[in-house]
């Protein structure tokens, strides 16, 4: 027999006898897989080839029960610590469609496809996860409670003057805030594959208060305070509001403070009442008619404390409250009372009252005065006042300031 005739006999003996092993091969994976998982099918491990759908719920659910008896998730801020249980958030582990997504593999195809999946599996391997599912809203409702005992306010750093003039300092407060969507992002992928006890360390957001303990640091004593009077009743009640808007206000080294963003509009919206106003140059009666005694009483204060008014306006007529030509009249969108402060250190409002006395003092430093005391002078009629500011120094008068010519009905 030919070389070529021997090599062409020893090829088709070859291809029959792989088929023949192929064909016997696939006889017996389809026999052992026959009703059962196939070969080669894992789970974290552990083996379910040859299990029954039956057999493998029942190893998916001794998984389950042993994942579940766990937290499902631990959260920590601090020294704060919260744990939700699986129940809370009815947290469940999907075990009938992991053990009929193992008891699949190798059967979704044609009878051919079927076999050639066996085949690989038996060969190279397949894992079927556990998964669970849980309900969002309770997670949600959850981390909200969470939220609520963690978020805050900023609390700004204060002033209390005492009765005695002695200056109290109260610390700043941080605010904080969790936003709890990342922390569900986070949480979700963990419980879903049941990764139990899902950890997470909550970090939330700092903010500043708007009044910080260094802006107050230098703060030692009382600039300027100045004392008005006045009656109980609507009006009295529209001068205690008002004044309790401008109570802890600072205004740092040359900015500026208005009256009238600071207190806002004189509404009943924001509690203000009918009480006795000049309009016009006559008496009358309007929603938060005392207020005008409010911005006075602070003009006053401000120009006793050194700093520098920017905006203001007289009445139409004096007042009885103070003498002619101190007095800052405002009104919504029309006249406004604003100030400057030109000191090195920030300065710090301090409001007050009795019932019947109100009495407003700039707080700043000893140091920004460089020893120098104000004094107010007015000279002029009744009707046309003329203000001046007297500047001393070691008993001897260094300056006087001209403010203003007041002109009255």
């Amino acid at each position: 027999m030919k070389t070529s005739t021997l090599v062409k006999v020893a090829a088709i003996f070859t291809t029959f006898t792989a088929a023949a092993c192929f064909a016997v091969g696939a006889v017996s994976v389809t026999t052992m897989n026959n009703g059962r998982v196939i070969m080669g099918v894992q789970s974290e491990g552990t083996s379910l080839a040859g299990k029954t759908p039956e057999n493998a719920k029942r190893y998916f659910d001794s998984v389950a029960k042993n994942r579940l008896s766990r937290p499902a998730v631990q959260l920590t801020y601090q020294d704060k610590t919260w744990t939700i249980k699986p129940e809370d958030i009815k947290l469940t582990a999907k075990t009938k469609e992991a053990a009929d997504k193992a008891y699949a593999i190798g059967r979704s195809g044609t009878p051919v496809e079927n076999l050639l999946e066996q085949m690989r599996c038996a060969i190279f391997g397949r894992t079927v996860e556990l998964d669970g599912t849980y309900d969002s809203a309770l997670l949600d409702e959850k981390l909200q409670n969470i939220k609520e005992s963690i978020d805050r306010d900023p609390v700004n750093a204060s002033i209390i003057l005492t009765k005695k003039g002695t200056i109290q300092k109260q610390k700043q407060v941080t605010g904080l805030v969790l936003d709890t969507a990342p922390v569900k992002d986070s949480l979700d992928g963990k419980l879903l594959a049941l990764k139990l006890t899902a950890q997470e360390t909550l970090t939330p957001a700092v903010t500043e208060p708007f009044v910080k303990d260094s802006d107050i640091a230098a703060i030692d004593t009382v600039l300027g305070s100045y004392t008005t009077t006045f009656l109980p009743g609507a009006r009295g009640d529209n001068i205690v509001l008002a004044a309790s808007k401008l109570q802890g206000a600072l205004i740092r080294s040359q900015a500026t403070l208005s009256f009238n963003d600071t207190v806002g509009k004189r509404t009943r919206d924001a509690g203000y009442q009918n009480a006795g106003v000049i309009i016009n140059g006559e008496p009358a009666v309007d929603v938060g008619g005392g207020v005008c005694q409010v911005s006075t009483t602070l003009y006053n204060a401000v120009l006793l404390a050194g700093l520098t008014p920017t905006v203001r306006s007289n009445h139409s007529l004096p007042s009885s409250y103070v003498p002619a030509g101190r007095d800052a009249t405002v009104a919504d969108g029309l006249l406004d009372f604003v100030f400057q402060n030109p000191l090195p250190h920030p300065v710090y409002i301090v409001a007050s009252e009795t019932g019947t006395r109100l009495t407003i003092s700039v707080l700043g430093t000893r140091a920004d005065l460089a020893g120098k005391t104000v004094a107010l002078v007015t000279e002029g009629s009744r009707k046309k006042p003329t203000l001046y500011r007297i500047w001393s120094q070691n008993g001897q008068v260094i300056d006087r300031e001209y403010m203003h010519t007041d002109s009255y009905s």
